[in-house]
C-alpha cells in the first residue's frame, strides 16, 4: 500500500460558515473523486438510441443531486426563516423570521436544487480540500490559541 493512501483521511467532517448569513454553519463531509464516481455511477440511466442502435448512458441529474446532498451535507445550525430570502425566492410573510430552520435531508436537497448561491457555496467548500486536512485543523487550532494568548498578554 502506498504512503499517500495510508495518510488519506477516511471521512473528514468540517463546519463551514456561510459567508452572507451570520451564524449559519454547514457541516460538510469531503467527497473525494472515488465517492463522486460512485454517486455518478449510481445515477446512470441507460437508453436505447434508435438512430445509432446503441445503448447510451445518461446521468439522472435529480438522482445525482439527491445522493450528493445526502452524502455531502451532514447538518447545519443557525439558519433562520428570515435568512432564507438571501438563499432563494421564498414567501415568509406568514412566518416568524426568528424561527430556526432545522437541518433535514429534504431541506438540504431543496436548497441545493433551488439556490444557486447555496449550491456554489457547497461546491466551493468541497473544492477547498485543504480545509478538510487534519493537519490544517491542528494548525488553525494552534494559531487561534497562540493568538488568544498573545492578546491576553497585551491587555495585562
Amino acid at each position: 500500500m502506498s504512503k499517500i493512501s495510508n495518510l488519506m483521511a477516511k471521512e473528514t467532517v468540517i463546519d463551514v460558515e456561510f459567508p452572507d448569513i451570520e451564524g449559519f454553519v454547514v457541516n460538510l463531509v469531503y467527497l473525494g473523486r472515488d465517492d463522486l464516481m460512485k454517486i455518478r455511477n449510481a445515477s446512470l440511466t441507460y437508453k436505447f438510441n434508435k438512430r445509432t442502435r446503441q445503448r447510451e448512458e445518461e446521468i439522472d441529474n435529480d438522482k445525482f443531486i439527491e445522493e450528493y446532498a445526502r452524502r455531502a451535507i451532514k447538518g447545519w445550525s443557525g439558519l433562520k426563516v428570515g435568512s432564507l430570502p438571501k438563499l432563494l425566492p421564498v414567501d415568509i410573510s406568514a412566518m416568524d423570521k426568528d424561527e430556526a430552520v432545522d437541518y433535514s435531508e429534504e431541506d438540504a436537497l431543496d436548497l441545493l436544487q433551488n439556490s444557486t448561491i447555496f449550491d456554489q457555496f457547497v461546491t466551493d467548500a468541497m473544492n477547498d480540500y485543504e480545509q478538510f486536512s487534519i493537519s490544517k485543523k491542528a494548525e488553525d487550532s494552534k494559531n487561534s490559541k497562540s493568538t488568544s494568548g498573545t492578546t491576553s498578554k497585551q491587555g495585562e
